[in-house]
């Protein structure tokens, strides 16, 4: 043996396989064998869209700022995620997290918490709130929101950012609508909500206070002097239970009780009280009349199945002590000496399904229950108020009637939010508001804003996105993804098309919460719900699937018979000299994000 053999066994000597490269077995080249030519298939890469993120009405894509939150890309992270939904706080607080519903997670082991995520991403950047860029250029005109809830704020934040001026009339005292005076504190602190407005502030929005709509007559003057409105004043009217006496000292609608709570002031409730309805409203409702010292009970007229409001809001009522009579129906008022002594009810029981699709509640003769109470807080439903709408607009149903992007009957007024018709949820009142921006824009470009929502839309009528949507105003290639060679796709990512050989079953970090004890201590409206630790924040993005979107995890690399994927800046390519299409790296791609397609012929 020569010395210089000696030398190079010497070097090729390694301590275990951990230590040995990727390498073929054989070391000679093959590259003489251009085995591409045998080809009738072929891999792709390709970009699916999430399942969650189709299924969260704002378009937000959540694997995007999940995987670099992951990575420690905290800044990066947060642009991802304000680019759709401009209060990741807030969101992560009181959202109904309709994305989880779509997590592919669900099926291995949990969804993936991402309500808990967005908040810890939130609250990370903290007062760090940096005031969001604009997209475009002033446009040197002006639009006017009408009302600074969810969906006004939204639009105003969007619209800011396609380069016009924005003006927001506020008729209370301080912005935030229904995130302010319709939800409490202790789901969402006002210091959060607070800073989320500055932000906005701070990118030029003007925001004036006390400022309410005096009459329909307005809405002439402000369209002559914006070049678009919006109106999304929300639906601040309760209903009318519809008893005899319902306006009697002693009943109070439950949305107004809420409202003096928010300002300040502590309504005299007295030591029972009687909360009739099973939407958020009559939940939290309940919930606050607790904090005041108050003996509760939710009496609603269908079965819990039904219930309207999220179910973890009814646990955490039952568990601070609120007493919910399921199947129960008010059916007269009871008082003396001119104020309410508390409330005669029906047994219910359900019967055929109503235009809603939920079972009729009808009731049991002879079963009669009586409720004693100080205090009747009813909750069953908001309005819209009608007087400031002109009569040139239309009403259906309760609510304005609107066509593309909330667009109304005049050209250049809008509408959105609970003033229309459709969910009222606060992300769904942030996907209006972001829509109507979009089709507003439009309107002042001069352009087609119903192709414009359809082109920005997953599917062409899944949520908006305004990604899509900007990189057709600013010129860039559209549907951009991180490697020419990726083909971007409409098409769902769903749990069928993930590897689950990769992926272990694992449960979700559950959202920790103060105990009842401590939600009753020495602040009462202090927060309920508490951040994920370092620790199991960490261990629940780890738990993301990632669902149709490419890692770089390198199975493709490693797996690849033929040594025909090549490594390359943002992503991975195909040497299609040598990939016979045998589909091995489709088949051990974990997350979707190849696909295998019929070979291009020419003839």
């Amino acid at each position: 043996m020569t010395k210089q053999t000696k030398t190079l066994k010497q070097q090729i000597v390694f301590e275990s396989e951990r230590d040995m490269p990727y390498f073929p077995i054989a070391m000679g080249t093959t590259e003489w064998n251009e085995t591409g030519t045998w080809r009738y298939m072929r891999p792709r890469y390709v970009q699916r869209v999430p399942a969650c993120q189709n299924s969260c009405p704002t378009g937000n894509d959540i694997e995007a700022w999940i995987r670099l939150l992951e990575g420690g890309r905290l800044a990066e992270a947060w642009e991802a995620a304000v680019l759709e939904n401009p209060f990741p706080a807030i969101m992560g607080r009181v959202c109904f997290h309709p994305c989880m519903d779509g997590c592919n997670r669900r099926e291995l082991g949990g969804t993936v918490n991402i309500n808990a995520l967005e908040r810890s991403l939130g609250d990370a950047m903290g007062e760090k709130l940096p005031p969001a860029e604009r997209f475009c250029k002033s446009s040197g005109k002006s639009i006017a929101i009408m009302g600074s809830g969810p969906a006004g704020l939204a639009c105003a934040y969007h619209a800011a950012r396609l380069g016009h001026n924005v003006v927001v009339f506020e008729r209370a005292q301080k912005a935030g609508g229904m995130l302010r005076y319709g939800i409490p504190s202790y789901r969402l602190p006002r210091d959060v909500l607070d800073r989320e407005i500055e932000r906005l502030k701070a990118m030029g929005i003007d925001i004036k206070l006390d400022k309410p709509v005096p009459d329909a007559a307005h809405m002439q003057t402000l369209r002559q002097d914006y070049a678009a409105v919006f109106l999304a004043t929300g639906a601040h009217r309760s209903r009318a239970i519809g008893l005899e006496g319902e306006k009697t000292p002693g009943v109070m609608p439950g949305l107004e009780f809420l409202k003096q709570t928010a300002s300040g002031r502590s309504p005299q409730i007295g030591r029972r009280v009687i909360v009739v309805g099973g939407g958020n409203t009559a939940v939290d409702t309940a919930r606050t009349a607790r904090r005041l010292g108050a003996e509760v009970t939710l009496v609603y007229r269908r079965s819990r199945a039904e219930m309207p409001a999220f179910e973890g809001e009814v646990r955490a009522a039952e568990e601070e002590g609120v007493r919910i009579e399921m199947l129960m129906a008010p059916s007269r008022l009871l008082t003396a000496n001119g104020r309410a002594t508390g409330i005669e009810c029906l047994r219910m029981q359900l019967g055929d399904p109503d235009e809603s699709g939920r079972r009729r509640p009808e009731p049991v003769k002879g079963s009669e229950t009586t409720f004693d109470a100080e205090t009747i807080l009813t909750a069953i439903g908001e309005e819209i108020d009608t007087s400031i709408i002109p009569a040139a607009l239309a009403i259906e149903n309760g609510a304005i009637k609107t066509g593309v992007g909330g667009r109304t009957e005049w050209h250049n007024i809008f509408a959105g939010g609970d003033f229309t018709a459709g969910p009222r949820t606060v992300v769904d009142a942030l996907a209006a508001g972001k829509r109507t921006a979009i089709a507003m824009d439009c309107l002042l470009r001069g352009e087609d804003a119903a192709a414009a929502l359809e082109r920005a839309s997953v599917a062409g009528s899944g949520p908006a996105l305004m990604g899509r949507y900007i990189e057709k105003i600013l010129g860039l290639p559209e549907r951009t993804a991180t490697s020419s060679e990726t083909s971007m796709q409409d098409r769902i990512a769903v749990f069928d098309d993930v590897n689950t050989a990769y992926f272990t079953r694992s449960e979700p970090e559950a959202t920790p919460s103060k105990v009842v004890a401590e939600r009753f201590g020495t602040d009462p409206f202090s927060e309920v719900h508490q951040a994920l630790s370092d620790i199991a924040r960490g261990r629940e993005l780890s738990r993301c699937f990632h669902c149709g979107r490419c890692t770089e995890c390198d199975n493709c690399y490693i797996y690849c018979p033929d040594v025909a994927i090549l490594k390359q800046e943002g992503g991975f390519g195909i040497d299609m000299n040598f990939c016979k299409g045998c589909g091995v790296c489709n088949k051990e791609c974990p997350r979707a994000a190849m696909e295998m397609i019929e070979e291009p012929t020419e003839f």
